[in-house]
């Protein structure tokens, strides 16, 4: 069965890799094969791979065929709908997803919608009807980043957008019954908020009660994070384990109820119904999550074979498990939660299997663990880029405390609080003050020099070998093949990115959506010029753009950091960047406030070279009062490859007086403020008359950059215009005796989901 699983598997990544989707035709085809070669024994692994194949690609069509399409984006469209989520408050505003009844037209069937200032927040159930603007999914698009638009496109929602004011807005019905899981889960939610008053322990029990993480911090993310216990707060497969045991063993005392004995009923029947129970209301509490899926399964195939007395390996429910997942959910392999759920089952099976000694239950613990931390090195590398080398001594501590301890308190807690409010707070102050004292544990080991370690993205030979040699590693054996393992993983562990050559550079525009931030490196330095901006949310794009991309880069410091100016898109991210990367000089233009650390003010004529690259501050002058966009940063990266020119926010005033100081023509520009009717005036344009003109702009912003007429402006002037709405981020290599060599990431990282 394991090997039927693997082969289903791998016929929907084999879908989910392509760029782009074939017509739907063919996946009934592949099907009506699938059937037919099933009943054929030695066709059978080919037939597994096959129906994966269809499968995989009927749903995906069925998924796309629900986007929403161009015309309508930007559209006031009139929409009636369900509230599918209890809505995420934050400063007045509510964000919520929405199923619409009915979609015509072309509207998606479920839709993420954030309604700004709302008067009163929907709740989940109700019926609304509502003027909305939308567009299509969307999300940064950076090598090292993670793909919002795939997890977009796996939760089901065809557009995102936002309610506008309007008099039509209104309710049209109280809940539905449809949504009584999804209430039921916001109402327990918010019985927890009135009865836990610290806030920090707050999110971490809602999380553990009903899956609602909304009120974690992204402190407390990164935390767990650096300590490799992120698991811990997903409801995790040991979890609900450990809950489906104990409502079994009190289920094996109903053969004490003289009403089971009259029925003759077994303690055997006892546990299978409670345990069945516990684990189908606690994983539908939990929101049926992949990693919960997969439990859930597990766990009602293990009871079933009980119930009818049969036999069945560990390897042949979690083949069944898996095929049952991905019948439910063709989109699971999509996510980085179901390759970590099923990946560390499979590994303890490794680690375990042949073993002719048995370990006492300590050492046992500690050999299973350091097993999971070792293998799920090559899933954990490829889907974050990182591993948490303490994670095996912070989950010794952590495991144990919230699976025996957290857990059970959070649950009874909960239950006493939906029931009577004073009972519930007394009880969820058990856990509340265990994890006050866990807390200082987690961030002391957080804090270590080595806590999280992260690696640059490896060529795929040197990943294939980290593949096997953690195989090597964890399964039973002698020393010569773990040597071997050792000696496979490390062309991974050695691996460095090389620099592009003395005298030679590489710049990439990040794509940071209404904002800039640009990486320019050299043979043994980078530069990073403005950070991007910051969010509502807490986060920003030093966090989720830049300093992913750097790490994914292997750069491991920073030479400088230049904060163009104060606007928040562009310095938003600075901070992030400073706590996350060690940064040796930080130069701001006059309107950035204070930053973590010192700066130095950038002033014109300001200049220093690296590597056989020069590096010249052209703009403010010492002298200048102008504007906070006029007075940014203009910098001039030049060598004997080429020359770009990064411009800022610069407007008409500032653009003189670059082009009165002597600019001489660049071979690539950042186009000023997005590409802002403001800026790119023609005396300024015919001046720089580059081959590449770059603007980092949002899709679809409400300001409509890049304006047309600018773009045109550049055109004209003989430039290729790239957006990072449509491209990307865009790496751009310097040569000597070379054209510049353009890689827009969303041409060369492209998947049938992106828009």
């Amino acid at each position: 069965m394991g090997r039927l699983a693997l082969a289903f598997l791998l016929g929907a990544c084999c879908i989910h890799s392509l760029a782009q989707l074939p017509d739907w035709h063919g996946a009934v085809g592949l099907l009506v094969a699938a059937v037919a070669l099933a009943f054929v024994g030695r066709f059978k692994l080919v037939a597994a791979l096959l129906a994966g194949l269809g499968w995989a690609w009927l749903s995906a069509a069925g998924r796309t065929a629900g986007d929403l399409p161009p015309a309508l984006e930007g559209q006031d469209l009139l929409v009636r709908g369900y509230v599918a989520s209890f809505p995420q408050n934050a400063a007045g505003d509510s964000q919520f997803l929405l199923d619409v009844m009915e979609p015509r037209g072309g509207v998606a069937p479920r839709i993420r919608l954030v309604w700004y200032r709302a008067v009163r927040a929907p709740q989940a159930g109700e019926l609304w009807q509502l003027v909305v603007r939308l567009k299509r999914r969307n999300g940064f698009a950076n090598p090292g980043g993670v793909d919002h638009e795939a997890q977009l496109f796996r939760e089901g929602i065809g557009a995102t957008g936002y309610v506008r004011d309007d008099p039509r807005n209104a309710r049209l019905a109280p809940p539905s019954l449809r949504y009584v899981v999804t209430r039921s889960r916001g109402w327990i939610s918010g019985r927890i908020r009135e009865a836990v008053r610290d806030p920090q322990a707050l999110g971490v029990l809602q999380g553990l009660a009903v899956g609602d993480t909304q009120a974690m911090t992204p402190e407390q993310w990164r935390m767990f994070a650096a300590t490799g216990t992120t698991h811990l707060m997903a409801i995790s497969g040991l979890h609900i384990s450990m809950v489906a045991a104990l409502a079994a063993w009190l289920g094996g005392a109903i053969v004490r109820l003289p009403s089971a004995q009259a029925r003759r009923w077994s303690a055997m029947q006892g546990q299978v119904i409670a345990g069945t129970t516990a684990a189908l209301a606690y994983s539908t509490l939990a929101g049926l999550s992949v990693p919960t899926q997969r439990t859930l399964l597990m766990l009602v195939i293990y009871f079933g074979a009980r119930w009818y007395r049969r036999q069945l390996a560990v390897i042949q429910a979690l083949g069944l498990a898996l095929v049952g997942v991905l019948l439910i959910d063709p989109f699971a392999p999509l996510a980085p939660g179901a390759w970590l759920s099923f990946g560390a089952v499979a590994i303890i099976l490794l680690a375990v299997a042949g073993r002719l000694r048995r370990d006492g239950p300590i050492v046992g613990f500690a050999r299973i663990q350091m097993a999971v931390t070792i293998g799920l090195v090559p899933l954990l590398l490829a889907s974050f880029g990182s591993v948490s080398l303490i994670s095996p001594l912070a989950n010794v501590v952590a495991i144990p405390l919230f699976t025996l301890v957290l857990v059970p308190a959070v649950l009874l807690g909960a239950v006493a609080a939906a029931v009577w409010l004073p009972a519930g707070e007394w009880l969820l102050a058990l856990p509340t003050l265990v994890l006050q004292w866990t807390w200082p544990v987690l961030q002391w080991l957080a804090k270590c020099p080595l806590a999280l370690w992260h690696f640059p993205q490896p060529p795929l030979a040197a990943f294939v070998a980290l593949v096997l040699g953690v195989l090597l590693l964890v399964a039973p054996g002698i020393w010569p093949t773990r040597l071997a393992g050792v000696l496979l993983c490390l062309p991974v562990a050695l691996h460095r990115v090389s620099g592009p050559g003395v005298g030679n550079f590489e710049l990439t525009m990040l794509d940071v959506g209404q904002g800039l931030a640009v990486v320019v490196r050299t043979e043994a330095h980078v530069l990073v010029y403005d950070a991007g901006p910051a969010f509502p949310t807490g986060r920003d794009a030093g966090e989720l753009a830049v300093l992913p991309y750097l790490r994914a880069r292997g750069v491991r410091q920073l030479d400088a950091l230049v904060i163009s100016h104060g606007d928040l898109d562009h310095r938003g991210g600075a901070n992030s960047v400073l706590a996350g990367v060690p940064v040796a000089r930080v130069v701001a233009g006059p309107s950035v406030g204070n930053l973590a650390r010192g700066q130095t003010r950038c002033q014109r004529g300001q200049r220093w070279t690296w590597d056989g690259v020069e590096f010249e501050l052209l703009h403010p002058a010492p002298s200048i009062r102008a504007s906070d966009n006029d007075s940014s940063c203009v910098l001039l990266v030049r060598s004997s490859a080429g020359s770009a020119l990064l411009a800022g926010d610069v407007e008409a005033i500032a653009e003189s007086a670059i082009v009165d100081g002597g600019l001489s023509p660049a071979t690539a520009v950042v186009v000023p403020h997005h590409g802002s009717r403001t800026s790119s005036t023609a005396t300024f344009v015919d001046a720089a008359r580059p081959a590449l003109a770059l603007v980092s702009a949002g899709y679809r912003n409400r300001w409509g950059l890049p304006r047309h007429e600018v773009v045109e402006r550049w055109r004209a002037a003989g430039a290729r215009v790239l957006t990072t709405a449509d491209s990307g981020a865009v790496e751009i290599t310097f040569a000597a005796a070379r054209p510049p060599l353009v890689r827009e990431y969303r041409q060369t990282r492209r998947r049938y989901w992106h828009r």
